[in-house]
């Protein structure tokens, strides 16, 4: 079995296409796994390091890039098919996957003029421009959270879960529930850094230490902001552990009895597979307000509570997190709805519903 995944840019369309192509070994080991993308986007970090071949292509949003820029990058997006339709012949896949955003494209409109199987996936409650424009391209796509009813041609969609990689799992499914004020916060700046977040836990921290004084905090702050973190909380006398960048996320929920988050589609699904409680700040500038739309999903699921961006202030986020740790029923109440809407295998359940697929030869 060949498939090609193609998608990238940023995380959140990246690591569901390594969850996928993790499940498509597990299915069968010989399966031949390529990723395609963009040449400036995260996979040419990150698939190079897994072992998977990468094709990539100079190609990049055309909304909001202006008249001259939407007219190059239209170009660029040209070519990136016409070169994205030679790879394919090359390799000569069964399925090719698109996993979102600009990256994925080339990849999976060339697939279509090459009549190759082909499907994509969308994160976000609220989809793309990428995946809006490719839904005419492909006869299936599957959701990870669900979207407002019309965004999609009728038939196509289903609801299915994000793929989540196996860093990001937790070995049980669901967090502990001790009791008492022995607990734990994590808190997600952001690989690159969540200026926001960052800033204001490095006030809101040191006053939770101090009145709760068998808390643990776990700051993950993105690399260019760990010196600058670890250095405020020794001024400050606390024991935080600041970590710059997490590679095994599944351990962290683990150790976790509740988590201060922005809201992007992946994390949220992460925390619903983990059972982990969340306090969730949407991203102010994500575009259609996509992270407020994925934050509420979880909030109406029971499993989180919500602050509004403009509201994150310290006296507001002080309060929210202290209730939470000192309410072990309610945080016990969260992690198990937000167990019940989290999907721990969708990856397998994708691959599992593309090799019927491909058997009933469904490809147009």
């Amino acid at each position: 079995m060949k498939v090609v995944i193609a998608g990238g840019g940023t995380g959140g369309h990246l690591f569901p296409g390594v969850a996928l192509a993790d499940a498509f070994l597990r299915e069968d080991a010989s399966s031949g796994i390529v990723f395609m993308g963009a040449d400036r986007g995260i996979e040419v970090k990150i698939i190079p390091s897994l072992g998977f071949e990468l094709i990539t292509f100079p190609v990049g949003g055309v909304m909001g890039a202006g008249l001259l820029g939407g007219v190059f990058r239209s170009l660029s997006l040209a070519i990136g098919v016409i070169k994205a339709a030679g790879a394919l012949r090359r390799i000569s896949p069964d399925l090719v996957v698109g996993t979102g955003g600009y990256g994925s494209v080339p990849g999976v409109v060339a697939a279509a003029l090459l009549r190759i199987q082909r499907s994509i996936m969308e994160q976000n409650v609220t989809p793309g421009r990428a995946n809006r424009f490719l839904a005419r391209f492909v006869p299936r796509i599957y959701l990870g959270l669900p979207t407002a009813e019309g965004v999609f041609p009728s038939g196509k969609a289903v609801l299915i879960g994000n793929p989540i990689r196996k860093s990001a799992l937790t070995e049980t499914g669901s967090t502990r529930a001790d009791t008492g004020d022995g607990k734990t916060i994590l808190i997600l700046g952001g690989s690159q850094g969540a200026v926001q977040l960052n800033d204001v836990s490095m006030k809101v921290v040191p006053e939770l230490l101090r009145k709760l004084p068998g808390l643990r905090v776990i700051h993950q702050t993105g690399s260019a902001h760990s010196e600058k973190i670890t250095a405020h909380y020794r001024e400050e006398g606390v024991q935080v552990e600041v970590v710059p960048f997490m590679e095994r996320m599944g351990e962290y929920y683990q150790e976790a009895d509740l988590c201060l988050s922005r809201a992007g589609a992946m994390a949220v699904s992460e925390f619903a597979a983990a059972g982990l409680p969340s306090v969730l700040v949407p991203y102010p500038h994500a575009a259609g307000g996509h992270q407020r739309d994925n934050a509420m999903w979880l909030v109406k699921k029971g499993g989180a509570v919500l602050i509004e961006p403009d509201e994150l202030v310290p006296e507001i986020l002080i309060d929210t997190l202290e209730n939470l740790i000192r309410s072990p029923v309610e945080l016990l109440r969260m992690a198990e709805n937000a167990l019940k809407a989290g999907t721990r295998d969708a990856a397998g359940l994708i691959v599992s519903e593309e090799i019927k697929r491909m058997s009933g030869g469904t490809a147009s």
